[in-house]
């Protein structure tokens, strides 16, 4: 009977990592999409309504993507909030980064969402500390 328990035991343990294997992707997925946004957008500009814009090229989107993504990423991940809440506020921050950072140039306006990611995190800090 034991050697059940340790073996139900080691398969919870599994499915929790495979579980969290499949959320990392998922985040990873949301961080890099303004990227990729702004790869598809600046096809469709330039190949599918053949009009010569001025585009933010790749790698500063890369630079701030890395600026934005990063600590709205470390800041969701310590959040006390449920899975499903933390990736609807980190797509709603994503899709206000993407429309400010590739399509209306607003850079300064980009990364608005940074401050009150802060805040909640800092009303929040009290309840995380004490869980840890």
């Amino acid at each position: 009977m034991s050697v059940l328990s340790k073996l139900q035991e080691k398969n919870k343990i599994h499915s929790q990592q495979q579980r969290n294997a499949s959320w990392s992707a998922i985040w990873i997925f949301c961080l890099i999409s303004p990227l990729l946004f702004s790869y598809g957008y600046e096809f469709y500009i330039s190949v599918v309504k053949l009009k010569e814009l001025e585009f933010v090229q790749p790698f500063l989107v890369l630079i701030g993507l890395l600026g934005f993504g990063l600590p709205v990423a470390a800041i969701g991940d310590l959040m006390t909030f449920k899975r499903i809440t933390k990736l609807l506020l980190l797509l709603t921050a994503e899709v206000w980064f993407t429309w400010f950072w590739v399509i209306t140039p607003l850079s300064w306006l980009a990364f608005l969402p940074l401050v009150p990611a802060f805040i909640v995190l800092q009303v929040q800090l009290p309840r995380i500390k004490a869980g840890s």
